[in-house]
């Protein structure tokens, strides 16, 4: 297919600044892409004719599933533009859904939109791929307000352990143990790195939200729910050893 169409600018979504901050790095990646857009048009003839990723766009909107199907497989292959160009498609999407979630922002619907743009299973799914990602990108949403507290119950869990055993051995000062004594305590047992453990103490101990944890450290909530989640339960297994360090 040859697409011949003039390069379209982005919608303006200026009103959110994250996705500004994509539409500008969108206008500077357009200038240097036109070498690897003939590349892929070499391997995919869904593309073949393209000049640019405004012709990508366009040859998605003509073509989607075979267009996205084609990006998918690159970025899989390690074309990270590709998987951008996913993004940039879907980011109006992802703009709609943030509007109307008042727990989280647009950078949270594309972080989450990312990771699925990883693990599509596109053999299992080869059809309405983009609705697919806009839909698994929001059951992303839901989930997460539940699996944000499941790590929380989980260290809650372990301190009520610190706390059964310590008056077990008749010991008032560690009945007292708080989660970030338990945070200290992985730290000098080696089961926790520093920037793991500066994570956690900023959930479990001060509290904060994903999306505040998040922005603390510079990362992404999903990235923020994974570390605490995986971590928990790792110490979880050494919670014995936790009460003999704290």
């Amino acid at each position: 297919m040859s697409v011949q169409t003039r390069p379209i600018p982005c919608p303006r979504r200026s009103r959110d600044p994250f996705a500004a901050k994509l539409d500008a790095e969108w206008q500077e990646l357009e200038g240097d892409a036109a070498a690897v857009v003939e590349g892929w048009g070499r391997r995919h003839p869904v593309v073949a004719g393209c000049r640019s990723l405004a012709d990508v766009l366009v040859a998605i909107r003509l073509r989607p599933d075979p267009a996205l199907g084609a990006l998918l497989t690159l970025d899989r292959e390690g074309c990270r533009l590709a998987g951008r160009v996913v993004v940039q498609t879907m980011l109006p999407k992802m703009v709609a859904m943030a509007r109307r979630d008042p727990d989280h922002d647009v950078a949270d619907y594309v972080a989450w939109l990312w990771l699925r743009i990883r693990s599509y299973p596109l053999a299992r799914r080869p059809r309405r791929i983009a609705a697919n990602l806009a839909l698994d990108t929001l059951k992303a949403a839901t989930a997460e307000r539940c699996r944000v507290e499941e790590p929380l119950r989980q260290i809650g869990d372990l301190c009520s352990y610190v706390r059964l055993r310590a008056e077990l051995d008749h010991n008032a000062e560690l009945a007292a143990l708080t989660a970030d004594r338990v945070i200290r305590a992985a730290a000098e047992l080696g089961l926790i790195d520093e920037p793991t453990g500066a994570v956690l103490r900023s959930v479990y101990a001060e509290g904060l939200s994903g999306k505040e944890a998040a922005a603390r450290h510079h990362t992404s909530v999903d990235t923020i729910r994974w570390r605490c989640s995986t971590t928990v339960r790792r110490l979880a297994a050494h919670r014995t050893e936790l009460v003999d360090a704290a």
